[in-house]
This record gives structure tokens, sequence and C-alpha cells, in this order.
């Protein structure tokens, strides 16, 4: 499926054009702490870099600031750890326990909002990733609209999204997978989910920068 066509990530690009370091912070909840994954490795963010590394070699640092279980409101509170980061690319990920716990969705709007400009004002590239597909989301009569929100917030601000709950689709489709293969306790990824998602965020990364 087609990926987001949005900005490029233009800081990161020129520091790829000119072989220079990436430092990378992956900011979110429990999908980026790696919770389900059987070790950091197979995690997403253990996926992420070992194949981004292949391609920005000995020059590339990711920072994993993923806690589960975390919304908006906790994120928030985690933001100056961020941005003490000085990353080159944040790729922000949540949305998913705001709709479990009962977050209004404007006030998940406002603040994720208001932090998306604060990384991007700290002179980072922002990316996004969307809501998984998993039985416990599929069972949440509002976590459409926060899916749909991620999506809206990153049109108004002009920063990518990583699709992932359309790629987890098309992966079930693409390898004959049920959903929970992708997400096995109903909620957390595991090891198979989080191989397809590193490879797929790091891949999707380099084709943004690439423009």
């Amino acid at each position: 499926m087609p990926l987001t066509k949005l900005s490029a990530l233009p800081h990161v690009a020129r520091l790829l054009q000119y072989k220079k370091p990436v430092k990378i912070t992956l900011f979110g909840s429990s999908s980026t702490e790696g919770v389900g994954a059987s070790s950091i490795a197979t995690s997403y963010a253990g996926v992420f870099e070992q194949t981004l590394r292949a391609a920005v070699p000995d020059k590339l640092e990711v920072i994993n600031r993923g806690i589960g279980g975390q919304g908006a409101v906790q994120m928030h509170d985690r933001l100056a750890q961020v941005l003490a980061d000085k990353a080159d690319l944040v790729i922000w990920q949540g949305g998913v326990n705001d709709p479990l716990t009962g977050v209004n969705l404007t006030d998940f709007e406002q603040i994720t909002r208001d932090d998306l400009r604060a990384l991007r004002e700290s002179g980072a590239d922002v990316a996004l990733m969307d809501l998984q597909w998993c039985r416990l989301l599929d069972e949440c009569p509002v976590a459409p609209a926060f899916q749909a929100s991620v999506h809206a917030l990153g049109q108004e601000l002009e920063m990518p999204v990583f699709p992932r709950f359309e790629m987890m689709k098309q992966w079930s489709k693409t390898y004959g997978l049920g959903r929970e293969d992708l997400s096995p306790d109903g909620i957390h990824m595991g090891d198979t989910g989080y191989q397809l998602l590193g490879e797929a965020v790091a891949t999707w990364v380099l084709e943004l920068a690439e423009g």
C-alpha cells in the first residue's frame, strides 16, 4: 500500500546526504518500549535500529523513550526529557491508551498538538505512528476517533504518519497472519509483528528522507 506523501524529513535527509551522525528518539508507550517482545533485539525499537544501521553504519544512535500504559498526559510530563535528547528525528507513537482509559478526545488532541509543535520547534524532524490492529482496540467504540485524530494532526502539522493499522491488515493478507498472530495478547504486538513493524518503519524513514 502507498505510504504517506506528506513532507519528507529534511533534517535527516541533510545528515544522510553528508554522511553525518543521526540521532533518533522513539517516543511512545508499550509498542515503543517493546512490551510483548521476547527480547530487546526482537522489539520494534531493536529491529528498527538493526535495519536502519545498515544504511547509517556507525553513525546512528537510537534512544528508546517508550513506557507502557502511558497516554498523552503522561507523555507530556516526559516531554522535557525527549527535548533534552536533541534528536534529529522523533517518532511519536501514541493515542492507544487514551481511548482505552476514557481520555477526552479534545484533551488528547490539544496536548498532543502542543507537544508535537514543541518537538518541531526544537529543530527535530517529527513523524507519527497511528494505532495498532488488535482485539482491545477493535472492541473499543471510541478508538476509531483517536485513530482518525492521529492522521488529522499529522495533516494539520504537516508531519508524516506511519499507517500501522492498515499495514498490519496488509501483513495479515500478505503473510496469512491473523490478528492474534500480530498481537497475541489482544493489545501488544509480538515478535512477528515487531519484526515487520521495525523493518517497515526503518524503510519508511529512509524513503521519506530521500524524498
